[in-house]
């Protein structure tokens, strides 16, 4: 295990992606073999179980006991032995005898008490011996070839005789409950064995395993002599009827030293060795009819199980008071087993023991087992008992595959005499289109939200590590823990240094990553599940993932503004140096032009520095130069001051130049091509968005969409970069252009509600989107 471990800690992104087995590969056989001898001890089981049902002589009639312990014909099987006769569903079948004069018997009486389905309820082992010697003589006439059936119409009337030939009953013919019995045995035994193929080292898997075989051992003897037509062979009844203790006892043991083993160590497992202490002489002292009654010897010890059981559940109850994680998969495990086997016990053995008879037939009985092992079954998925995810299942689809495809290759080829390679085919097919899909669903339901692919889960984290601001960083990573654990609470946690998963299971905890804080991760999959030893190495090796990546990103960064401070310093000491020294001895014309420059250089620098302003000094300095540019070319301005709240927006230097040289490429278009005479400013600033509108009451656009000799297509790559929109509208009464600049810290998160808004002119004015006023607003 220390090994195990070891691999496990150091396993990289892929060996916690993918469904590791870890102890799941045993040494000599993988779960797969091991399910594969399991079918194959199912199908050997069943095979044999259906001969011994089927090969005695059969009547083809469905008899049943009255309370004058008399046997009657409930119904005759239509293509039955006797459908030709004149018995009839209502008389009363009071004796058989063998036909001609060369008979050693006589005619011999037939009562109800010969049709008992389980003789450990007769009071007493001479009742039971008894019967089984009757059960003898039954079967040895029945075994003739033809038999004599002795019928009465009514209590009082003559007897008429029927000779019937028996012959072997078909599988088909067969009770519903003894199918029934096959198969709860056989579910117990496959899903304890599958539980067992995983965790064979696991004293309670062992157990459950046991119990498993016991109760197929249980079901399946049972199934033989409890739904016999009339008789079999007497010492064929009692092997069977020992078989059937012995499997009780081997349920009823090995549940209790599940629940001595698991979920909390009871007793050391060397302790466990005195249950079959116990119960081995009991048993051999029941089949040697050794014990007062068979109710002691068979019930007694049942219901002493049961209520063992039940209190050791509570024990595991009282001891597990402070785990929750283990209460609830306690909780389903000891409810499955207590409301199943009880339900046997109560109505077949309580009964039995106060002289009553049973509440339920015992063959239908067997179907409260399904309880118990459909329950664990859940509970793996749910719960996962025995450390089992849903990657077990896996294995179960596979062999109950491989079931399907045997058992209807034979009967097809059984049932319907097709060849054995059409057979197979027909088989295969559909098996592929009926069994495959509805295995797929099956385990797409269990599986919840699908895990991401290795390459998946690394674009996820650096989508993480790299996003363009701490915020989106921050809900990048939520989102991810949402899409891989689907928590119903996401909470701030402190003194987080390390991944961490509560012994319950119902949280974990996560250290600062990402610009977020540390976080508590509570009740997994939707409340459904609960955070195991996997997902805190997966949250603990995407973590690490991101960290380096955000370290690379920021030594990245740091680069680069020593790179841009450098050029900043470049600027301001060389280029400036100059650009002064040329505005303190140049003329009156060159003078504004370096003034300008100079403006510029300022503005570069700051944003090399990564300084900020405000909108309204970014507003004014547009303002500023407008102004004075439209008075040199005498024309009109007309631009308001923006309204309050602008002086406390902040804008970076990508924001600001971008705003700045927009308004300076409009107006200098104005200048240019529009011959206007006057040109008027909208500002209108909302939380996530500032606009302006600048329009002129020139010539308009040419109609025609090829204006980039006009620069709106530097204006649109400029605001578009900064994640803004722009709209141009035309007309022969002037241009108007609209740009939107974002001013949320994230300007992904605006770029996507701001639809870009194409070129408006006179000619396609129909076909444009809304207004950017509306918008921005």
């Amino acid at each position: 295990m220390l090994q195990e471990r070891q691999v496990l800690g150091s396993s990289s992104l892929s060996s916690v992606v993918s469904d590791t087995t870890g102890d799941q590969t045993r040494r000599h056989l993988s779960p797969h073999m091991i399910m594969l001898c399991v079918l194959a001890i199912s199908i050997a089981a069943t095979a044999l179980t259906i001969a011994l049902a089927s090969s005695r002589p059969w009547l083809g009639l469905e008899l049943s006991n009255s309370a004058e312990n008399t046997v009657i014909i409930a119904h005759v099987v239509s293509d039955g032995p006797a459908r030709d006769t004149d018995a009839a569903a209502g008389f009363r079948l009071t004796a058989i005898s063998q036909t001609g004069d060369a008979s050693n018997f006589s005619t011999f009486p037939i009562y109800g008490s010969d049709l008992v389905e389980e003789p450990d309820g007769l009071e007493t082992y001479a009742a039971i011996a008894d019967v089984l010697d009757r059960q003898t003589i039954l079967a040895d006439l029945l075994a003739q070839p033809v038999v004599r059936l002795h019928l009465a119409e009514t209590a009082n009337a003559e007897a008429r005789v029927v000779d019937v030939a028996p012959r072997d009953r078909p599988f088909w013919a067969l009770p519903a409950v003894f199918w029934v019995q096959l198969f709860s045995g056989l579910a117990g035994f496959a899903i304890g064995a599958w539980v067992w193929a995983i965790r064979g080292k696991d004293i309670a898997a062992c157990m459950f395993a046991l119990s498993g075989l016991g109760l197929m051992i249980s079901a399946l003897s049972a199934a033989v002599y409890s739904t016999r037509e009339l008789a079999i062979p007497g010492d064929l009844f009692a092997l069977l009827s020992a078989l059937n203790h012995l499997g009780v006892h081997l349920f009823g043991g090995a549940i209790v030293a599940l629940f001595l083993s698991y979920p909390r160590r009871l007793v050391r497992p060397v302790w466990l060795l005195l249950i079959p202490v116990v119960l081995v002489p009991w048993l051999w002292a029941d089949i040697a009819r050794l014990m007062p009654d068979p109710a002691t010897g068979m019930y007694v010890p049942m219901l002493a199980e049961m209520l063992l059981i039940v209190a050791l559940v509570m024990i595991q109850w009282r001891l597990a008071r402070r785990d929750p994680a283990t209460r609830a998969a306690l909780r389903w495990l000891g409810l499955s087993v207590v409301v199943g086997a009880g339900a046997f016990v109560v109505g077949i053995g309580v009964p039995s023991l106060l002289g009553a008879e049973p509440a339920i037939s015992q063959g239908y009985a067997f179907a409260f087992f399904l309880i118990v092992y459909g329950g664990i079954a859940l509970g793996i998925h749910r719960y996962k008992l025995f450390e089992l995810g849903d990657w077990a299942f896996r294995i179960l689809f596979y062999a109950g595959g491989a079931t399907l495809l045997l058992g209807l290759d034979a009967a097809l080829i059984w049932l319907l005499n097709i060849e054995r390679g059409p057979a197979l085919g027909a088989s295969l097919l559909l098996v592929g289109f009926a069994y495959l899909p509805l295995r797929d669903v099956l385990w797409r339901r269990m599986r919840g939200k699908p895990v991401l692919a290795e390459h998946e889960l690394f674009e996820a984290a650096m989508d993480v590590a790299f996003g363009p601001t701490s915020t989106a960083r921050a809900e990048r990573w939520r989102r991810l823990l949402a899409q891989l654990y689907d928590p119903l609470e996401t909470l701030p946690a402190t003194d987080v240094n390390e991944v961490i998963a509560t012994t319950n299971g119902l949280e974990l905890l996560l250290p600062a990553v990402a610009g977020e804080t540390a976080l508590r991760l509570r009740y997994p999959l939707g409340g459904k599940g609960l955070f195991g030893p996997r997902d805190k190495r997966l949250a603990g090796q995407l973590i690490g993932l991101i960290a380096r990546a955000e370290a690379s990103r920021d030594a990245y960064e740091r680069g680069a503004i020593e790179e841009r401070q450098r050029i900043a310093r470049d600027l301001h000491d060389d280029v400036g140096a100059r650009l002064l020294t040329g505005l303190h001895s140049g003329d009156g014309q060159v003078r504004p032009i370096l003034q300008a420059a100079l403006s510029d250089i300022r503005a570069i620098v700051s944003g090399l520095n990564g300084e900020t302003t405000t909108l309204d000094v970014v507003l004014a300095e547009a303002r500023h130069e407008a102004a004075r540019r439209l008075e040199a070319a005498r024309i009109e301005l007309d631009w308001p001051a923006p309204e309050q709240g602008a002086e406390q927006i902040s804008l970076d230097y990508r924001q600001s130049k971008a705003l700045l040289s927009s308004v300076r490429e409009i107006v200098s278009n104005i200048v240019r091509h529009a011959g206007a005479t006057r040109v008027k400013a909208e500002i209108i600033v909302t939380d996530i968005s500032a606009l302006v509108r600048i329009s002129d009451n020139g010539r308009g656009l040419p109609a025609q969409q090829d204006v980039s000799g006009y620069g709106l297509n530097n204006i649109r790559q400029r605001v578009h970069a900064i994640g803004g929109t722009t709209l141009v509208d035309s007309s022969a009464a002037g241009t108007a252009i609209e740009i939107v600049v974002p001013l949320a810290n994230d300007p992904t998160n605006i770029a996507a509600t701001l639809q870009e808004r194409p070129i408006r002119t006179s000619d396609d004015r129909e076909t444009a989107p809304a207004a950017m006023t509306d918008a921005a607003r």
